[in-house]
């Protein structure tokens, strides 16, 4: 009986925190995330305290406060491995991957990103594997490894025509463009980005629609 009543209690709490969460009021909910993981760590209950963690490095991340979020995000790992939830890892994973980009932190990007494919490909998750070959190209951009960078966008752009996701499409395109532009290989850049554009005209992406016609103009020399 006591048990049901932390956990309805742990539930309000949770409750309440996504509800400041929506307000935009982080540190409100930022503490009813704590509570709630502390109920969920007495209660035994790994996975749910995890999701608190999470909850709670997305509010520290928002607030400017990185390296309080990589602690709550690499808890929130350990506790979801311990519960065998491998594809929440994966997002968290992620979510860990993206802030060290942030950071500048590549080579512990790169390796979380892989640690995310590798679960998306044990399971046989194409749009997740895409998503990582995508990140994992940015963070080879960043390293300015242009060969390892259009490896990963041309493995992940074929698995997003696989899927038939323009949104997916739309992005590597653009992506490989840069590459081959800052490679100073202006044909090739302008062939992509041209893939690109109708792309995200189509989508509605105005501001990526500017930012192409951008990249094709400083390449031609041209208003598009």
């Amino acid at each position: 009986m006591e048990k049901e009543k932390e956990l309805k209690r742990a539930q309000a709490q949770a409750l309440a925190g996504k509800s400041a969460l929506l307000e935009g009021d982080y540190e409100n909910a930022l503490e009813a995330f704590k509570e709630t993981g502390e109920t969920y760590r007495q209660l035994g209950d790994k996975e749910n305290e995890a999701f608190q963690l999470n909850s709670m490095a997305h509010c520290y991340s928002s607030t400017d406060r990185p390296l309080e979020a990589l602690e709550s995000y690499q808890r929130a790992l350990n506790l979801l491995k311990a519960a065998g939830n491998s594809i929440v890892q994966a997002m968290v994973l992620n979510n860990i991957g993206l802030l060290n980009v942030d950071l500048k932190r590549l080579d512990n990007a790169l390796n979380s990103f892989q640690e995310a494919f590798d679960i998306y490909d044990a399971i046989d998750d194409k749009k997740g594997r895409a998503l990582q070959l995508q990140n994992i190209g940015t963070v080879y951009r960043d390293k300015r490894d242009s060969k390892r960078a259009l490896d990963a966008y041309f493995k992940s752009i074929a698995i997003f025509e696989e899927l038939g996701d323009k949104m997916g499409i739309a992005f590597q395109c653009a992506n490989i463009g840069y590459i081959y532009a800052v490679d100073r290989q202006a044909e090739e850049a302008l062939k992509w980005f041209r893939k690109a554009l109708p792309l995200f005209e189509e989508l509605g992406e105005k501001e990526r629609v500017e930012l192409t016609k951008k990249n094709i103009e400083n390449l031609t020399g041209r208003k598009t």
